[in-house]
């Protein structure tokens, strides 16, 4: 079989199975399966593909098959035009969160102090230190397996303990007396997706992380801690900035007067509320 036979038949094969982006899901799959840059699927479409080539590639299409998300596939995701390693233990970064790096970029006090709450697979964190290397930044999450992911990440793309990583339920890691510091900013993705609603979206984010997705109270509990813990952790005149889900608006900007900020909600490239501003 040729590589561009492959490609025709694989596009086909997702569309059949109601992928929303059959063609680059295959054109994605395929050329990680050869470890090719995708243009080599046009430039070298007749080349004579090998039976472990050819089985390599219905193995990822059979994984998609089962609606399991590309980047877990492939092992790698963009964000901030960075790749960055991704598996089942940390959620998949999203361009809509490329918001809430640009405001950090952009509130960052120049040298000041930075902590990324729930980060995951460090895309926010590594990303803001890629872009302002000035910033002296700090990352925590609950979950052991992320942090390993978060490090692995930091260290692929900025070099060896550029940022520090703690693990622990968002400021935890910073009770303790030797760790306690105050941040010009704060900054989270937190999860923010009622729990509710956790067996009724689409079938890719039942790969992914619950803890990462998921709480109560509506999708609010995570962030009202935050919001309300945040003061004993956040400079005079500092700044939290929140990813929220776009039903949550006036719910943060009431939970955020409440607990002395100025709270401002910007959109998304979607027009949709994404990233709200707290100022002290």
């Amino acid at each position: 079989m040729i590589l561009s036979d492959i490609v025709k038949d694989t596009i086909h094969l997702l569309k059949e199975n109601g992928m929303e982006n059959p063609s680059l899901d295959a054109e994605v799959l395929i050329s990680s399966a050869l470890s090719i840059d995708r243009y080599k699927l046009v430039s070298d479409r007749d080349r004579q593909l090998d039976n472990k080539e050819i089985l390599k590639i219905k193995k990822y299409t059979t994984r998609r098959l089962k609606f399991e998300p590309v980047a877990y596939i492939v092992g790698v995701k963009e964000f901030y035009s960075l790749e960055f390693i991704v598996n089942k233990d940390v959620l998949i970064p999203r361009p809509e969160t490329e918001l809430l790096v640009d405001m950090a970029v952009y509130w960052g006090e120049s040298n000041g102090m930075v902590l990324d709450l729930c980060t995951g697979s460090g895309a926010i964190a590594v990303a803001l230190k890629h872009t302002r290397p000035d910033l002296d930044i700090y990352a925590s999450d609950i979950s052991g397996k992320a942090i390993k992911i978060a490090r692995k990440n930091s260290n692929n793309i900025l070099g060896s303990k550029k940022i520090k990583f703690f693990e622990g339920d968002l400021f935890s890691p910073f009770k303790d007396a030797n760790k306690n510091a105050k941040f010009n900013m704060i900054v989270s993705n937190p999860p923010y997706i009622d729990i509710n609603l956790k067996d009724k979206l689409q079938r890719e984010l039942s790969f992914e992380p619950e803890s990462a997705l998921y709480t109560e109270n509506r999708g609010k509990k995570i962030i009202e801690n935050i919001i309300k813990n945040s003061n004993d952790y956040i400079k005079d005149n500092g700044v939290l900035l929140l990813e929220i889900g776009s039903d949550q608006q006036e719910f943060v900007r009431t939970k955020g007067k409440k607990h002395g900020f100025t709270v401002s909600i910007l959109n998304d490239y979607a027009g949709l509320p994404r990233v709200a501003v707290l100022k002290r």
